[in-house]
């Protein structure tokens, strides 16, 4: 079934938004992606998170995309642009995450989409972001043309579990050939 998802940046972070955002996190880090949790975060991770993540938007420091379907909060990544006046040219993508229910529904190329214009209204050209190995995501960002400059190998760790992580960048006007131009080829998305 088709959802009607409706994509925007967040210019502050209500409650209930913040509160929603938590529970998407949480609840594809319990179905096995890997988002910086292994499991559900406590209370205090939570209040924490939320609290920086508004800081950040509140700072002008992170943006948030968000999409939503209903009252649905179902898509959520952040950009954030580095602070550096010599690498303002670059932003960072993290915590992208779409409900489980709504994968396969075309909101990532809609999302890069929305990044793309974002970024360059901005003047960032140059998106960069870090994934474990061999994950979900790290396959979808591939897809969508981020290569890696660097491999750490004691990335993350789960308990005595060490992973591998893949440091990926990707220049925003490739990104734009891939979101605008070869849209038919995403649409399994």
């Amino acid at each position: 079934m088709k959802h009607q998802v409706h994509l925007k940046w967040l210019s502050a972070l209500a409650d209930v938004e913040a509160h929603r955002i938590v529970d998407l996190v949480e609840g594809t880090t319990l179905e096995g992606a890997t988002l910086g949790y292994a499991e559900r975060m406590s209370i205090d991770e939570a209040e924490a998170f939320i609290a920086e993540l508004s800081y950040r938007i509140a700072k002008g420091q992170t943006l948030a995309l968000v999409g939503i379907d209903g009252s649905n909060l179902v898509f959520f990544c952040m950009m954030t642009r580095n602070p550096m006046p010599n690498c303002r040219h670059r932003a960072e993508l993290s915590k992208g995450v779409v409900h489980p229910d709504y994968r396969g529904q075309n909101i990532i190329p809609h999302a890069f989409r929305e990044i793309v214009l974002k970024a360059e209204s901005l003047g960032i050209d140059q998106l960069v972001l870090d994934v474990r190995a061999g994950s979900r995501a790290h396959l979808l960002w591939q897809r969508f043309g981020f290569k890696s400059y660097g491999v750490l190998d004691d990335y993350a760790r789960v308990g005595d579990e060490v992973y591998r992580g893949h440091f990926l960048v990707q220049p925003v006007c490739s990104l734009r050939k891939h979101v605008f131009q070869d849209s038919s080829s995403m649409e399994s998305s």
